[in-house]
């Protein structure tokens, strides 16, 4: 049975009201993109790595009450699973702080079968990252060969690699696989130095990967872009001010193609009805994904 596979890195995140904690969600923009689609009744599987305490016990968790088939959740008792701190700066500016400890031996990944017309979501660090890379890069070859349709999300934290070159040949061959890349604009600016994602597709994408969506946090925009072809759509303001919309955006591209029947072939030259019908399902997902961590916030309040 076809299905969407999901790989990515499962981070716990705490998020500070000034010195004070205000809650603990599980992320990773694909684990949480993997549980809005669960949700949805889409059939997920999440390849990954959670330790074997209270907070991978806490990701993985989440990602089952959420519908996820985590069989292929690597639970490893060398190390520990990412915490990321979020707190902010006194400019107002987001801090994030990172704690991981993995070894260089704790890969155990029993990946997923790949049938045909599935669809791979594979990005971050997570992708770059030496440990992963030369176990990852067969398998993801294995899906593209088998005809699924390979999404990419490139980005990373400044502090988990300080120097663009070390991965910079890992994101050209992540691109290559890629049949739709999904970009922040600040991703693109750490990568390529350049946050104008038209610039950013013409200069640096459009030579592997013909279809891009990117995503303007600063102006709240969706963007596809495909050769010279371009269609835009514009996010609710208090959709952006939330963690999660950007793992919304992800889950609504992802189950557009998949539920629509979406071929590789199709996203190398989609017209402008098929642009236009995947982002607004990205839109209606990063809206329901906004919704949805409101409501967890407002029950921990109370």
């Amino acid at each position: 049975m076809k299905k969407i596979i999901c790989i990515g890195e499962c981070s716990l995140n705490i998020v500070f009201d000034g010195a004070a904690p205000a809650g603990a969600i599980p992320g990773g923009r694909v684990a949480a993109a993997a549980s809005l689609m669960a949700r949805e009744g889409l059939p997920v599987v999440m390849a990954s790595e959670a330790s074997t305490d209270f907070v991978g016990d806490t990701i993985v968790k989440s990602l089952t009450d959420a519908g996820v088939d985590v069989s292929s959740v690597d639970r490893f008792t060398e190390g520990r699973s990412p915490l990321m701190i979020f707190s902010e700066n006194p400019d107002g500016t987001t801090r994030i702080t990172r704690y991981e400890d993995y070894t260089d031996d704790a890969f155990d990944i029993v990946w997923p079968r790949v049938d045909d017309d599935s669809v791979v979501i594979y990005g971050g660090y997570y992708t770059l990252d030496r440990r992963m890379r030369s176990h990852m890069v067969p398998f993801l070859n294995h899906c593209a060969e088998r005809g699924a349709v390979m999404i990419y999300l490139p980005g990373f934290l400044a502090i988990q690699e300080s120097r663009i070159t070390r991965v910079m040949p890992a994101i050209l061959e992540n691109l290559e696989l890629a049949h739709i890349v999904i970009a922040r604009n600040n991703d693109m600016k750490m990568i390529f130095g350049i946050d104008s994602g038209s610039r950013c597709y013409c200069d640096h994408i459009d030579f592997y990967c013909r279809s891009m969506i990117g995503i303007d946090t600063a102006c709240r925009q969706l963007t596809y872009y495909s050769g010279k072809e371009m269609s835009r759509l514009d996010i609710p303001e208090a959709v952006c001010e939330t963690m999660t919309w950007n793992a919304g955006v992800v889950a609504g591209v992802a189950g557009a193609i998949f539920e629509n029947g979406i071929t590789p072939d199709r996203l190398n030259a989609p017209d402008a009805p098929l642009r236009e019908q995947i982002l607004t399902a990205a839109a209606r997902s990063a809206t329901v994904a906004a919704r949805a961590l409101t409501q967890q916030w407002q029950k921990k309040v109370k």
